[in-house]
């Protein structure tokens, strides 16, 4: 009888695990833009309860902090977009035509934080990452998952500009609409999520609207 209960105990301890899931919260007041040197940031816009994110030959960056360290296995994610990013031939994501529609990244708990000299030279988005993660012991880099039109030309990769961003490949936009669910090899401690939509390499125009993100 004993045996009996420990193991309902057991799997009772998996399905609360598995099915537990938190809506992040997509009202602006919520988030902060990050804004890039030299690039013309995005026009970013409350929808009801979803975000638009308005391309134009722009990119930045929405961050999303949390009160405490999470722990994920998988995200679910609904948007929709509006307009198509014109590779001119270039493969996606090459250094002439690195834009994406959307890329969803989790910013991973680590050790590395910046000294004084280090802040006072690095770039902005740099420092807000650290600032972000400080109060968390540190930072290890961003994982973002890459939400495409057209296939880019990796599965993973470090990003080539920064070794702070770690990039995979997740799934295409189909008739413009992404409803997805996507599972990570191995469980993730996060601080935050940092969102970017950008067309400053391609100079295109689009929209993405965020209807929802999940995460359990």
């Amino acid at each position: 009888m004993m045996k009996l209960k420990v193991l309902i105990s057991f799997y009772l301890l998996i399905i609360a695990k598995t099915t537990l899931a938190e809506d992040i919260d997509l009202n602006l007041n919520k988030w902060h833009t990050v804004k890039y040197s030299k690039i013309k940031p995005n026009v970013i816009k409350q929808i009801k309860k979803s975000i638009e994110i308005s391309v134009n030959n722009s990119s930045s960056a929405l961050v999303f902090k949390f009160d405490q360290i999470k722990v994920i296995r998988r995200v679910k994610i609904k948007a929709k977009l509006k307009g198509l990013i014109n590779y001119h031939g270039s493969p996606p994501g090459s250094e002439d035509a690195d834009d994406f529609p959307l890329r969803v990244g989790f910013i991973l708990k680590g050790n590395k934080k910046l000294n004084f000299f280090q802040k006072r030279i690095a770039p902005d988005w740099l420092v807000q990452l650290d600032k972000i993660s400080s109060t968390n012991g540190g930072l290890d880099k961003v994982h973002s998952l890459i939400f495409y039109t057209e296939n880019p030309k990796f599965k993973k990769r470090e990003h080539p500009l920064s070794s702070y961003f770690f990039e995979e490949a997740a799934t295409q936009f189909i008739d413009f609409k992404l409803d997805t669910t996507h599972s990570f090899l191995k469980e993730l401690e996060i601080i935050g999520i940092w969102l970017s939509s950008d067309g400053d390499d391609t100079k295109s125009s689009f929209s993405v609207i965020i209807e929802s993100i999940v995460l359990n």
